[in-house]
């Protein structure tokens, strides 16, 4: 269990590095913003622009993600799904 909150941790803090990324790069290349909100709502519960609580909102899922994917992951090794 040890084991699984590390690993899901560092995953998961790992999105949320990509994820700031790909909110600030909205802001520096500028092209398709309209895409670029549109797949971040579609992605996200709740997004609704680039604003404050979009952002921690969407930072927040996205953790959680690292430790649904480490979960799965942690499944599919037990039970040798492959």
């Amino acid at each position: 269990m040890n084991d699984f909150i590390k690993h899901a941790h560092k995953v998961g803090i790992f999105l949320a590095l990509l994820f700031v990324f790909c909110f600030v790069w909205y802001w520096v290349r500028p092209v398709h913003q309209g895409l670029h909100i549109q797949l971040l709502e579609l992605s996200f519960f709740g997004y609704s622009g680039m604003n404050v609580f979009s952002f921690f909102a969407g930072l927040v899922q996205i953790y959680l993600w690292g430790y649904v994917g480490v979960g799965v992951w942690y499944l599919a090794d037990k039970f040798k799904i492959s």
